[in-house]
């Protein structure tokens, strides 16, 4: 039977109080799954006097109209405006947006017939010494929001900080975020030095993010850039998707990251149960596209609770759904589970897991210490000590990102705008070519060591004042076997949080939880 969710932990057996990881994926989706049919796109983009600046300068110098070998932004964005429409199918819905001080929408048609008229006008020049992405958004949203296609997605091109209307950068960000829970998801395009790319990154929380630095290569970073959007969208399976996973109360989520096909670490995602109720990671997925391209991957880094199991336990739950209303269909819940042991050499058979968390969060900390250094040298330095610990990882896109933006540096380039292409770059992973990594391994150990560890486990129990499997009466636990919160609670409504369920706390509960966290139980009490 195929899995609609895969859930991997990086080893069967963890030891006391150790971090581990667990891999979480909905299985690659193919025509046959789509919920829903059509492509929609809004194209804004910004048409500020800023987007005459050369394409290559690095000192802001605004390209010759009358030379035709002078390449501005503008013509950067509208060369991967192109490119977008020619990756698209013709008969999909496009609309045009430019934004200055405020924003007008210019065309709205076809995919084949804009291709064919090729032009589309601009702001007046009265306009165009402001930057209004809040206008651009609510104007991109309001128009998206009248189309029924599956896919619905707003391509933001934009070379500056905004000036007029809603400056906040949350603010902002609340307006794309309340877009994306309706369907609607943002990609965003930072071009040039000017270009805030924490604040762009904020637009696309279930979207992608990329930067076009200024180099004389843009026009063709820029086409590679929308050439990808483009196939993202287009093979859509569904227009939304969410992942949630429930947590035993034993293990504590410490951190969660998106791997694919953006690699970032999210946050405010973890609703933590405090060791006495399941904990809850809620996983907004936007847009599932088809394919090996399409499918979104996560790693939850997690810590063991430090008592030994006498044998497997269900760490967590995974349920979710594609696609929205009516039409939704909802996934197969898919559950892991781990023996807790005392050994610190237990054997860890992913550790392809924990290298992806270690590049990411040296992504986060060598981009973090670049916003705060003091002068380009600084910068270079930084850049090349994560170039060298990137390679220990080692993470080949890490690599890349850092020894380009070291070489930028050298170039003269502007520190701000290296450090926009360095954090577009290294946020780019791909698991697409390792298959292998959500099959199940067969790992064969000796019958000698099985048992020891077996009987290791038994003795500890053995040493304390209450048995390890006796913290649930009813069998109301996160082991294996039964269901959670069985009992008396599964036949007359009584409460599994009881404080009898738990060892080390008093005998008051209140509002129904616990005042002590819980222990690990034994097999054969908990979840089905």
């Amino acid at each position: 039977m195929t899995e609609d969710i895969h859930i991997r932990s990086d080893r069967p057996e963890v030891h006391l109080g150790d971090e581990f990881f667990l891999s979480v994926a909905m299985r690659v989706l193919r025509r046959a799954d789509r919920v829903g049919e059509g492509i929609a796109y809004v194209l804004a983009v910004d048409d500020s006097w800023s987007m005459e600046i050369k394409a290559d300068s690095h000192t802001d110098e605004f390209a010759d109209p009358d030379n035709p070998r002078d390449t501005s932004r503008k013509d950067v964005a509208e060369t991967g405006v192109r490119e977008l429409l020619a990756a698209l199918p013709p008969h999909a819905h496009v609309e045009v947006i430019t934004f200055a001080q405020r924003a007008g929408l210019r065309f709205s048609g076809a995919v084949g017939e804009l291709r064919r008229k090729g032009r589309w006008n601009g702001n007046v020049e009265t306009e165009r010494g402001w930057t209004n992405i809040e206008d651009a958004l609510r104007r991109a949203y309001s128009e998206l929001g009248r189309q029924r296609a599956a896919s619905r997605r707003v391509v933001l091109l934009s070379d500056g900080l905004p000036n007029f209307g809603e400056t906040d950068p949350h603010q902002l960000a609340r307006i794309a975020r309340d877009a994306s829970a309706r369907g609607l998801h943002t990609d965003v395009i930072g071009i040039g030095a000017g270009a805030d790319y924490g604040l762009l990154e904020g637009l696309a929380p279930t979207g992608m993010t990329a930067h076009v630095s200024s180099r004389a290569t843009a026009a063709e970073k820029m086409k590679e850039i929308t050439a990808s959007f483009a196939a993202f969208g287009r093979d859509v399976a569904a227009g939304s998707a969410e992942l949630s996973l429930e947590i035993s109360p034993h293990f504590q989520v410490v951190d969660v990251y998106q791997l694919d096909p953006v690699r970032r670490r999210l946050d405010g995602v973890v609703s933590d149960g405090g060791g006495r109720r399941p904990g809850k990671v809620r996983l907004s997925l936007g847009a599932v596209g088809t394919g090996d391209a399409g499918q979104l991957r996560y790693v939850l880094k997690m810590r063991a609770p430090d008592r030994a199991s006498n044998g497997q336990l269900v760490v967590a739950k995974a349920s979710g759904r594609i696609g929205s209303g009516p039409d939704a269909r909802e996934l197969a819940t898919a559950k892991v589970e781990v023996c807790t042991v005392d050994n610190p050499h237990a054997q860890i058979l992913h550790l392809e897991y924990g290298r992806e968390i270690a590049a990411a969060e040296l992504e986060r900390e060598i981009n973090d210490r670049v916003a705060t250094a003091g002068s380009a040298r600084e910068q270079e330095l930084i850049y090349e000590e994560g170039l060298e610990r990137a390679r220990q990882i080692p993470d080949p896109v890490l690599v890349d990102a850092f020894l380009q933006a070291a070489g930028g540096l050298r170039d003269g380039m502007q520190p701000k705008d290296v450090a926009n292409e360095s954090r577009a770059t290294s946020s780019r992973s791909s698991t697409r070519s390792k298959p292998e990594w959500f099959q199940d391994i067969r790992v064969e150990m000796p019958d000698e060591i099985r048992q020891r560890r077996r009987q290791q486990s038994l003795d500890d129990d053995d040493d304390d004042d209450e048995p390890y499997g006796g913290a649930y009466p009813g069998g109301g636990s996160y082991g294996t076997g039964g269901s959670y919160g069985t009992g008396d609670h599964g036949a007359s409504g009584g409460d599994p949080y009881r404080s009898d369920a738990y060892r080390g706390g008093s005998d008051t509960v209140e509002h129904g939880v616990a005042d002590a966290p819980t222990e690990p139980p034994s097999p054969g009490q908990g979840w089905s």
